[in-house]
Formats: structure tokens, C-alpha cells, sequence
């Protein structure tokens, strides 16, 4: 039975919910109105997390690996700030300092969620979010098995496996399927019974199939070969042996996006990426900085770099219609961070990872959650979804779930300390 909820949430609690729901509508109300000023809101919430978190340390302190990841990501704007500085690209503060959010604003969401869902004693703002979860999935299944027959405008043009892609309010299957993904995690949360939580599981699977988008399928298959190998394993640890196994399954269900944007030389995401390293070899050890090269300000102000390299020649790479100019992340990465910042970019995942890879509240959770995160970081290859609106609230979901975890831990701990002094 579905908890009977009662509005009690605290001041903090609401917000941070708030957001989580906002994220997703964020991306609808885009495409669908012309309040286009909600595009910023994952940027706004990563504001108020920043201030959250400069509270949060002196009143209670960040310890242990949210203050190592904290520092490593100072270190990293610090030095992509010295690229701005040295090499002088560009020099408008504005498109600089809202490119330095959009690095900061994936992994301060991480951290402030889950810190505030450590202290979520009762799983309030989690189990608020379940209900919204459940109808989100209803609905969206229901319309997807209605677009298999009717054309109801939630299908775009790309046909793959014989259907076309479904992508429900949001003209994107990619976002929409890691918002379903992260709509199903959150209701592990909740008081559902077995028989609920096949049921939705089934309705997920079937939602995330339509989208027919190789991200997504990543998802679905890190799923299965973990749930495979763990299957009657009590401690889920990475060997070597499942480590492989892992990615060549990935690299079989990744054959379509790796044929279309790595094998052809030409493709403009393999373009972003091979000029991303040679951007970092350029401007070397520093980057060329905040705003230059593969993301969304340097794409606004289309930067010099882009006229350098000749991308005014290139099809969706020029100022006229330039609508892959930020789809490559790791390109950016290289590019704007420069080979120091980038590897310290790389550990920033790992101090990501580590967390998520120590869930023990349940073992459905952990996997679903790696399955998630995994799928994320590899979409940086080829999409620029992890800095998206939607890459922030799959990060606000892990960091919610992670926390929970913590919080787990600490109360198991504290049980097993009661009965040893009993």
C-alpha cells in the first residue's frame, strides 16, 4: 500500500523536491511554450545548491568523499579559469561564468542531494515523489502503446528495429528514457508490493524499448548482465572477469550509435572530438577555457575557435545551423579543461561512482542505479544529455539515493552498536 502522505515536508525538503519534478517539465515547457526563461532552472538550482553548500559546511562540515570530490572540483574550475585567462578566446564574463555552472552544476546537485537526503530521517521527500513516479509511468506507457498504432505526435521521423523512436511530451527518447529509468528508481522507495513493482518494472522495460535510442538500451543491458552475474552473489563487486563481460555487452548494444558517430571520420560529433584533442594539444597544459570549445556558450557565441578549425563549412557545425555544435561533452572535456583538468574531470566520476558502487540498501537499487550512471557517462561520447536539464536530475536522483544509503548504514550501525552493548 502506497503511504499516506500528509504535507509535512520541511522548507529545505520542498524545495529540493520541487526541483527534482521541475527538471523534467523544464524540458517539456522548452519544446512545448515559449516560456523559454525555465531552461534555466537546473542552472538556478545549482546556485542555490552552491549557497546550500557553503551553509551546510559551517554548520555541519562536508567530510570524507563529497569534500575530496568538492576540492577536485574547485581544482578543475580553477584551472579551465587560468585557460580563460591565458589565452583570451573570449572575454565577456557572462557566457564564461554560466559555462563554469554548467561543469560545477552536475556534481554540486550530487553532493547537496545527498547530503539532504542523508538527514531525511523518514524518506519523506522521496516517498512524496513516488506517487508523481507511478502516474508519470501510467501515462506515458499508455500513450506509448497508443503511438504503436496511431500516430499521436509523441513519435519523431528516426525509425530503428522497425518503429519509430517515442519520446511521450519531452521530442527527445534519450532524456525520456532516463527520466523513466530514474521515475522507476525512485519507486523502489516506496511501500509497493511485489506484484506493483513487476507491474511497473514490465511498463518501464516497455517505455524504454520504444525509445529504440542506444543510451537507453545501455541502460537495459548494464541492467540485465549485472542482475546476471550478482544473481546469487550476497557482495556485488566489479572483477575483471564481469568488468569485460560488462563491456562487451555494451559495445554489442552500442554497434548502431558507434557505427554512426565514430566510424565515419567525418560525422560531426567525431569532428567535435578529434578537435577537442587537438584544442587541448593547442592550449596546452590549461585548455583554451571556459566558453571556447563543444558547449553551449561556445555554440551561442560561436567561438573563434569553430572559424579557426573551418567549421563554417560544416554541416551542423556553422553559424547558421550549427545544432551539433555542443553534442560532443568529451570533446569539450579536452578542449576547454585541457589534459590536466580533463583527468581531473575523469577521478571527479570516479568520486561519483564510488558511492553509487557502495549502495547496500538493496541490490535492485545498486544495479539500477550503476545501470543509470553508467549509461550517463557514456552518453558524454556522443550527446551532451549529462549537462542537460535532464543530466541534472538523473544526478539529483543518484545523490537523493546515495544518501538514503548513507542513512541506511548509519542506522544499521548504530542497531548492531545498540544489541553489542545490550
Amino acid at each position: 500500500m502506497a503511504p499516506k502522505l500528509t504535507f509535512k515536508l520541511s522548507l529545505r525538503e520542498l524545495i529540493f523536491a520541487f526541483f527534482i519534478v521541475l527538471l523534467p517539465f523544464s524540458l517539456f515547457a522548452e519544446y512545448h511554450t515559449s516560456w523559454n526563461e525555465i531552461a534555466y532552472c537546473d542552472e538556478i538550482l545549482c546556485i542555490i545548491c552552491i549557497i546550500y553548500t557553503l551553509y551546510f559546511s559551517f554548520k555541519k562540515g562536508i567530510k570524507g568523499n563529497d569534500l575530496t570530490l568538492l576540492i577536485l572540483l574547485i581544482v578543475c574550475s580553477l584551472i579551465t579559469f587560468v585557460g580563460n585567462f591565458v589565452n583570451k578566446l573570449i572575454t565577456s564574463p557572462l557566457p564564461i561564468i554560466v559555462d563554469f555552472i554548467c561543469l560545477v552544476k552536475i556534481f554540486i546537485v550530487f553532493i547537496v542531494y545527498k547530503q539532504v537526503a542523508e538527514y531525511d530521517k523518514k524518506k519523506r521527500m522521496i516517498q512524496y515523489l513516488a506517487p508523481l513516479s507511478k502516474l508519470f509511468i501510467s501515462i506515458s506507457t499508455l500513450c506509448g502503446f497508443i503511438s504503436l498504432f496511431f500516430n499521436i505526435g509523441m513519435t519523431g521521423k528516426d525509425v530503428r528495429y522497425g518503429i519509430n523512436e517515442y519520446f511521450f511530451v519531452f521530442n527527445n527518447s534519450s532524456r525520456y528514457g532516463l527520466i523513466v529509468a530514474c521515475c522507476f528508481l525512485i519507486l523502489h522507495f516506496s511501500n509497493s508490493s511485489p506484484k506493483e513493482m513487476l507491474a511497473y518494472k514490465i511498463m518501464t522495460v516497455f517505455d524504454m524499448l520504444l525509445t529504440t535510442k542506444g543510451v537507453v538500451y545501455i541502460i537495459l543491458v548494464v541492467y540485465i548482465v549485472l542482475s546476471f552475474i550478482w544473481r546469487r552473489k550476497k557482495e556485488t563487486k566489479f572483477t575483471t572477469g564481469n568488468t569485460l563481460i560488462l563491456s562487451i555487452c555494451i559495445m554489442i548494444a552500442s554497434t548502431l550509435q558507434i557505427n554512426t558517430y565514430l566510424r565515419d571520420e567525418e560525422s560531426p560529433r567525431m569532428v567535435l572530438l578529434r578537435y577537442g584533442f587537438k584544442t587541448a594539444n593547442k592550449y596546452l597544459p590549461f585548455g583554451s577555457g571556459f566558453a571556447t570549445y563543444g558547449s553551449d556558450m561556445a555554440a551561442r557565441y560561436y567561438s573563434v575557435l569553430y572559424k579557426q578549425y573551418g567549421f563554417t563549412k560544416r554541416y551542423g557545425l556553422n553559424q547558421t545551423y550549427g545544432a551539433f555544435l555542443n553534442d560532443c561533452y568529451l570533446g569539450m572535456v579536452f578542449g576547454e579543461f585541457g589534459y590536466i583538468g580533463a583527468i581531473i574531470f575523469f577521478i571527479m566520476v570516479g568520486f561519483v561512482f564510488v558511492p553509487i558502487n557502495k549502495i547496500t540498501i538493496s541490490k535492485g537499487i545498486k544495479i539500477l542505479s550503476l545501470s543509470i550512471f553508467i549509461a550517463l557517462i557514456i552518453s558524454a561520447i556522443g550527446t551532451a544529455i549529462i549537462k542537460s536539464s535532464i543530466g541534472v536530475f538523473v544526478m539529483c536522483v543518484l545523490g537523493m539515493v546515495c544518501g538514503y544509503d548513507t542513512a541506511f548504514k548509519k542506522a544499521e550501525n548504530s542497531a548492531k552498536k545498540s544489541i553489542e552493548e545490550a
